[in-house]
């Protein structure tokens, strides 16, 4: 049975009313004279002196096709009556005029070549230097969100386009000018003309404008969408990661996944463009059919000898670049107005607050005390830490046993600062933490994680030597320090020695495929090198076997002596040399003690120890 009228008619007002709230909701382009002053003060000062020139150089670009539409115009005229009067010198010129203008733009376009050869890399060094600068600053809370993660990879985006973003804000700037310029150009021949011509492309321009809306929406709707195929591409790429995804058979399900992700974005495009497609190509009719309907109406008045010959010529060349200059000017708000969003990502990024600091700086052993410290993580009501206190005096060493969640490493990042505490007090050298100068703090600490880092593009010996590129890169002492760790032959076995880069996606030539227990102890190396005066342990032997692991804590115990240890660690044989062990759990200290005396309280420290002798049994 057919659908009554009146059904199908309220159906489409609400389809209708619909789009509309959707448009509604589009952030449509509006120009920050913020962002525009700070995106153009960071290309100055990437560029230098020759932002002055490229200015310049699009200014005058911008003013000279109106010019040359009008002189070559009076060419053309000048030709039709030399046919009559003989008179060729008014033509010549003309000619030399046209010629002059050639010149002077050969020669400042090469010059502009010239000049773009290296600004390109100027401005990206120059703002992935002050991105990368700032990232380490952030505090980790803030870095760890998934909220700045999203924000990160605009910035990320925003710093790679940062040239084609000065680009379009001039070309703002440039199409107005040159804009102007047609319109004047025009408005000389006939009002009529510029009048019709604008008016035409009105519709085209602004259906552009509210596409670009919708892109600029969808594309950060769907950030998350694109941090993922980045993530699985870059696991994919990794020969770290290859044997295992080759015998999970996983990598043409990745592939699927990340294609998947990557599409869910490009799909709302289509949808969008879809929907502006016939609106769109009634507009663009539109303004074919006025741009030829004023070149019949030009053609008629030179018949009628109201105009002149050669005014045709300026007018078609002037009715190009109207249309253009329309166009372009509609496209490059849009543009900039796209990409100054990530600028204004950009610009809160870079006002984020860094790690806090105070000013009293920290030398030598410091001694660290942690007074009823509690912490929850950011959106969560669960406490990670509940009221932990205890005291790491200088030389002193401490075992922080538990199970996986008892809330370990949280305290790790407690102590250094990655995190402040949401109750409680730490001290550094009686003084709360706040007051300490953070940089001197960490400058005498150390640590070894269990999620250590891998710099493959790094060299042997600058794999030792990050541990502290503040010392000179000292060969005996980086040999040492691997020696230490259970390294000592591992220079030896490559052609390049200390200069041998860690992994074969960086040198074809001379390869190299460290285990996962090499790179625990070369990161172990690191620490070494560094000598610290508080060295952090978590699971520092993890991948390492048991000879080995003997060996390198018997390093530790040497290098340490007289100075701090904090351990985290699931072996006993390691944690029972501490002079203080505290047992977590879920976030509390339930236990603590010598081994001994931990042990005589028969309570959970004893009971994981016994089940982890018995695993040797």
């Amino acid at each position: 049975m057919p659908e009554p009228a009146r059904s199908r008619k309220t159906d489409r007002e609400k389809r209708r009313n619909s789009r509309r709230a959707e448009h509604r909701k589009l952030n449509y382009p509006r120009i920050s004279l913020k962002s525009i002053l700070y995106v153009t003060r960071i290309y100055r000062k990437a560029v230098g002196p020759k932002s002055i020139f490229f200015v310049v150089y699009r200014v005058y670009n911008s003013v000279v096709p109106a010019v040359t539409a009008v002189i070559a115009g009076a060419a053309v005229t000048s030709i039709s009556n030399g046919i009559v009067t003989h008179d060729f010198v008014p033509f010549i010129v003309i000619a030399i005029i046209l010629l002059g203008i050639e010149i002077v733009n050969l020669v400042l376009g090469t010059i502009n070549n010239f000049l773009s050869i290296t600004t390109n890399q100027d401005v990206f060094i120059y703002v992935s230097e002050q991105i990368a600068t700032k990232y380490i600053r952030i505090p980790l809370k803030i870095r760890e969100s998934r909220e700045f993660a999203d924000k990160f990879e605009r910035v990320r985006d925003f710093g790679g386009s940062i040239t084609y973003v000065s680009n379009s804000i001039v070309n703002v700037v440039t199409s107005v000018i040159s804009l102007v310029s047609v319109v004047i150009a025009t408005l000389t021949i006939s009002p009529i003309v510029t009048l019709v011509v604008l008016v035409a492309s009105v519709p085209s321009s602004i259906l552009s404008l509210r596409l670009a809306a919708m892109q600029r929406r969808n594309w950060r709707e769907f950030t998350r969408d694109r941090r993922i195929a980045w993530a699985i591409e870059q696991k994919m790429v990794n020969s770290n990661n290859a044997l295992e995804i080759e015998m999970n058979g996983l990598s043409s399900h990745l592939v699927r996944q990340m294609i998947k992700a990557r599409r869910r974005s490009q799909e709302q495009d289509i949808i969008d463009e879809r929907r502006f497609l016939w609106p769109r190509f009634g507009a663009n009719g539109l303004e074919t059919a006025a741009s030829y309907g004023v070149l019949i109406f030009v053609a008629i008045e030179i018949i009628l000898e109201k105009l002149d010959i050669g005014q045709f010529l300026t007018v078609r060349t002037l009715l190009g670049q109207l249309n253009s200059n329309v166009s372009s000017l509609f496209n490059s708000i849009s543009t900039v107005n796209e990409n100054l969003v990530n600028a204004t990502d950009y610009m809160e990024f870079m006002e984020t607050p860094a790690n806090a600091s105070g000013d009293i700086k920290v030398s030598g052993i410091p001694k660290i005390e942690f007074r009823n410290v509690s912490f929850s993580y950011p959106n969560s009501s669960v406490k990670a830490i509940d009221n932990v206190s205890f005291t790491l005096n200088p030389g002193d060493s401490l075992a922080i046993v538990g199970e996986n969640g008892a809330g370990k490493t949280t305290l790790i990042k407690l102590l250094i600062g990655a995190y402040e505490p949401s109750d409680g007090v730490i001290l550094i050298n009686d003084q709360p933490f706040s007051r300490i100068d953070r940089e001197s703090y960490l400058a005498q600490l150390g640590a070894l994680f269990q999620d250590y880092a891998r710099y493959e593009f790094a060299t042997l010996g600058e794999n030792v030597w990050f541990g502290d590129v503040s010392k000179g890169f000292d060969r005996e002492e980086i040999q040492k320090a691997l020696h230490d760790a259970d390294l000592g032959d591992l220079a030896s076995k490559y052609e390049k020695g200390l200069n041998q880069v860690m992994s074969k996606d960086f040198d074809e030539k001379y390869t190299t495929d460290l285990s996962g227990g090499q790179w625990q102890r070369l990161s172990i190396a690191r620490a070494f090198f560094r000598s610290p005066n508080v060295l952090l342990l978590d699971e520092p032997t993890a991948a390492v076997d048991a000879k080995s692991e003997y060996e390198i804590f018997k390093n530790i115990i040497k290098k340490q002596q007289g100075k701090s240890t904090i351990i985290i660690s699931h072996r006993f044989s390691t944690v029972r040399k501490a002079e203080q062990i505290i047992v977590l759990d879920q976030g509390r200290i339930t236990e603590s003690g010598t081994h001994e005396e931990l042990l005589a309280q028969n309570g959970t420290y004893a009971e994981m120890f016994k089940l982890q002798a018995e695993g040797y049994n």
